[in-house]
């Protein structure tokens, strides 16, 4: 048996669900950790360098939303590629998943393009328009226009990335994801601390770790031994155009809600650092730093969210839709367990953790465990978001993604902040905090209510179905 069917049978067949969703999910839970332990290190290194600690983290902070905007589509792109594979392997069609996949590499990687132009170009206004000022808005717009040029490489991996998720192959892109993390954590105390270009040095670091790595991940979707790869035919044939348009438009109409819902969710953010900001720059730090040491507990969870992706499309392909429910429900059950067990830990040494950023700023810092002790009392809540999103992705539901992201952020955050920032002036950034915890509980509702509006049915054509049993490895004689 060869290790793309040794990963379809932990997604189609495993008797044992939980142990499936693991095995695939513990490469992403890596990575994750590690990208986590990545951000902590900048936000370190660059308390720790000669410029003002509040200045460089709330720079950095600023420009999350910005550079989350440009990538979005990106980040949908990815999804289609989950999504829309996934049916495709579970229903058979492998060569149709190639042209697929060889479709999502070639708009993400003109898009990426595009969005670099964008971004460099537009930094300052955009940082301008989000009420950056002086040094804030100096190295916010450095920041930026650095970070673009990985911009082409970051959307070509996003295709990777959800390529290999849809055939359950977590690892070899991970494998990459960690080698530009770890070289980004190498060169971030040279750039910051040892050269002292501060914030710019952080950037530089990301920009090098990302343009020498993952040009490495795009050839491999052409070279892989296994799994779906692509080719240049597919990717530039004009013979057959009008089928062409046919893939391209199923793939934008699959990762459009789900990049919109990702843009639109930046933007609202970048509103949200803007109402932070007016509270004074250490409410920004105390949502920088906070969000950052929070990613620690909250990141396996979304690993487990994107894996459920693949393992819900796949089931769906193969009309197995009682298997997907199920599977489902396990994570369900797993992830909200792993937060109500990362929230007690971090709970009773939230102040300490704070204290190696801010130390020194006794303000921000106070505020950073007051924000902690709200979101994490709210995280279980963050466990039943992202599993909501993963069985929206995987079942090709992406506008139910659209909606969720959007109404969290859009229609509840937001006017809770403005409105308790109006009705209890006195209570200063707490708000803040407080508002974010009730819109978690309203959403859980929301996501529920959706959920059930799930058919369970492919989004892929069927006619050419030829569905392969996958056997217990372990039964296989030779």
């Amino acid at each position: 048996m060869t290790k793309e069917e040794k990963k379809q049978y932990l997604i189609l067949k495993e008797p044992n669900i939980y142990k499936g969703l693991l095995i695939l999910a513990l490469p992403l839970m890596l990575n994750n950790l590690i990208k986590t332990l990545h951000d902590i290190v900048d936000m370190f290194f660059i308390g720790r360098s000669d410029m003002d600690a509040t200045v460089g983290v709330a720079s950095i902070q600023l420009t999350f939303p910005v550079l989350f905007t440009f990538i979005s589509l990106g980040i949908g792109m990815m999804v289609a590629a989950t999504a829309l594979i996934s049916q495709l392997l579970g229903s058979n069609q492998k060569e149709k998943a190639v042209d697929y996949a060889s479709n999502i590499l070639l708009v993400s990687l003109l898009l990426g393009t595009l969005f670099a132009l964008l971004s460099f170009t537009l930094a300052p206004t955009i940082m301008g328009a989000m009420g950056a000022e002086g040094e804030y808005l100096a190295n916010s717009v450095l920041y930026l226009r650095i970070r673009a040029f990985e911009l082409p490489f970051l959307f070509g991996f996003f295709a990777y990335m959800g390529t290999r998720q849809a055939s359950g192959d977590t690892l070899t892109p991970v494998l990459f994801s960690v080698t530009a993390i770890l070289l980004n954590i190498i060169l971030s105390p040279i750039f910051i601390m040892v050269l002292n270009l501060g914030v710019a040095g952080a950037a530089y670091a990301t920009l090098i770790a990302n343009v020498v790595v993952h040009p490495f991940s795009i050839l491999r979707m052409f070279k892989a031994k296994d799994g779906i790869t692509v080719n240049l035919k597919a990717m530039f044939q004009l013979t057959a155009i009008s089928e062409k348009m046919a893939t391209i438009k199923h793939i934008f109409t699959t990762a459009i809600p789900a990049s919109l819902g990702q843009a639109i969710t930046a933007i609202g953010f970048g509103v949200m650092n803007g109402v932070i900001y007016s509270f004074g720059p250490e409410t920004v730090a105390a949502f920088g730093i906070g969000n950052r040491l929070l990613s620690l507990i909250l990141h396996p969870v979304m690993a487990t969210g994107a894996i459920l992706s693949a393992f819900i499309g796949q089931n769906i392909g193969a009309l197995n839709a009682e298997r997907a429910k199920e599977t489902f429900k396990k994570n369900m059950l797993f992830s909200v367990g792993m937060m109500m067990v990362g929230s007690l830990l971090i709970m009773f040494v939230r102040a300490p953790l704070a204290g190696l950023f801010l130390g020194d700023n006794p303000v921000a810092l106070q505020m950073t465990v007051d924000y902690m002790f709200f979101i994490l009392l709210g995280l279980p809540l963050m466990a039943v978001f992202q599993t909501f999103i993963g069985a929206y992705n995987g079942s090709g539901n992406t506008h139910f993604t659209f909606i969720l992201s959007v109404t969290r952020l859009w229609l509840i955050r937001i006017p809770l902040v403005l409105l308790f920032g109006r009705l209890f002036p006195e209570r200063g950034s707490q708000v803040v905090w407080e508002a974010m915890l009730i819109s978690n509980v309203l959403i859980a509702v929301l996501g529920y209510i959706l959920y059930l509006k799930i058919d369970f049915k492919p989004k892929v054509s069927l006619r050419k179905k030829r569905i392969k049993q996958v056997t217990n490895p372990q039964l296989k004689t030779s």
